[in-house]
C-alpha cells in the first residue's frame, strides 16, 4: 500500500512538472480547437483586415460597416467578437451579417493566433493579446471611440470579452456560454489534476468582472453541459448593475445553439436601448 501511495504521488508530481514546464503546451491540448484555412472570404458587403498583436503577429479578421437606409442614421455602436475556441471567422459570416443587420451596429470579428488566417499559436495569454489588438484596430484603424464598442464573447471568447470590458471604458459587455475560470473548468473536466496549477493564465473572468462599469447581459442555458449553468450564474451575480441574465429556453439551451427568437429578441433589445 506505501508503495502505491509512493508511486502515486510520484506521478502527480512529474505531472505537474511536466504541465507547468508545458504550460502554453498543455492549454493547446486542452482547450484549443483551431482550423487554419487560406482561401479569400467573398463578400460585398464586408471587407477582410489584417492587424498585428503586441508580439508582431499578424491576425486576420473581418469588419462588416453599418448599411443606413438613411445616410444621416448613425449605428448604435460597434460589436467587436471573440468568438468559442473550436469556431473562427469563415464559421462567423452570416451570423455577423445577422447581427450589423438587426442590431443597427457595425460587427467587426477576428480570429486568434493560430486561428484561419492567423498568425501563431493560440495560448491563454495570447487570446488576451489578440483581444486587445482588435479593440485597438477598431480604435486606431476604424477610427471608433472605445465607448462605443460592445465586446461580446462566446464560451472560451467570454474571457476575451470581461477582460477588455474589465480594463476598457466600453460601451456593453456579453457574455454567452462562459465561464468563471479555467480553474474551475479544469477541476470539473479533469478532477484529479491540479490544472489550475498547470496554467499560466487562469483567465478568471470571476475576478475581473466586478472590475466592468458598463451594462452587462450575461446568457446561459441549464442543459449546457459543457460549460455548468451555475457558471453562468456566477459570473451575473460578481457582475455590477445594470445587468442582465436571460435564461436560454429549453430546446435551445446546450452549448452552441443558435440562438432562439427569444434570445435574439432580448440581445437586440440590450443593444437598442444603450
Amino acid at each position: 500500500m506505501r508503495i502505491v501511495i509512493t508511486l502515486s504521488v510520484g506521478l502527480l508530481i512529474v505531472l505537474f512538472l511536466i504541465g507547468f514546464g508545458s504550460a502554453d503546451r498543455f492549454a493547446r491540448m486542452a482547450i484549443f480547437h483551431p482550423w487554419k484555412y487560406t482561401h479569400d472570404l467573398l463578400g460585398e458587403t464586408f471587407r477582410e483586415v489584417y492587424f498585428q498583436n503586441s508580439k508582431k503577429q499578424k491576425l486576420h479578421g473581418v469588419y462588416f460597416p453599418y448599411q443606413a437606409v438613411n445616410p444621416h442614421d448613425l449605428p448604435v455602436g460597434t460589436i467587436l467578437y471573440a468568438h468559442g475556441n473550436g469556431e473562427n471567422v469563415y464559421q462567423l459570416l452570416d451570423w455577423a451579417e445577422q447581427m450589423r443587420s438587426d442590431f443597427q451596429c457595425n460587427v467587426f470579428i477576428f480570429d486568434y493566433a493560430g486561428y484561419g488566417k492567423s498568425e501563431g499559436k493560440p495560448t491563454a495569454p495570447g487570446i488576451l493579446i489578440d483581444g486587445l489588438a482588435a479593440l485597438t484596430y477598431l480604435n486606431q484603424t476604424e477610427k471608433i471611440p472605445t465607448d462605443q464598442i460592445i465586446v461580446y464573447g462566446f464560451s472560451l471568447g467570454g474571457s476575451v470579452a470581461v477582460d477588455l470590458a474589465s480594463k476598457h471604458e466600453v460601451k456593453a459587455l456579453i457574455v454567452e456560454s462562459s465561464f468563471t475560470s479555467l480553474g474551475e473548468m479544469g477541476r470539473k473536466v479533469f478532477p484529479f489534476l491540479p490544472v489550475e496549477y498547470l496554467l499560466w493564465e487562469q483567465l478568471s473572468s470571476i475576478k475581473k468582472i466586478g472590475n466592468v462599469r458598463c451594462p452587462v447581459f450575461i446568457s446561459h442555458g441549464r442543459a449546457d453541459q459543457t460549460i455548468p449553468f451555475s457558471q453562468g450564474e456566477s459570473l451575473f451575480e460578481a457582475a455590477n448593475e445594470p445587468k442582465t441574465f436571460f435564461t436560454v429556453p429549453e430546446g435551445w439551451d446546450h452549448h452552441s445553439a443558435p440562438h432562439s427568437e427569444e434570445h435574439h429578441e432580448a440581445l437586440r433589445q440590450f443593444v437598442g436601448s444603450l
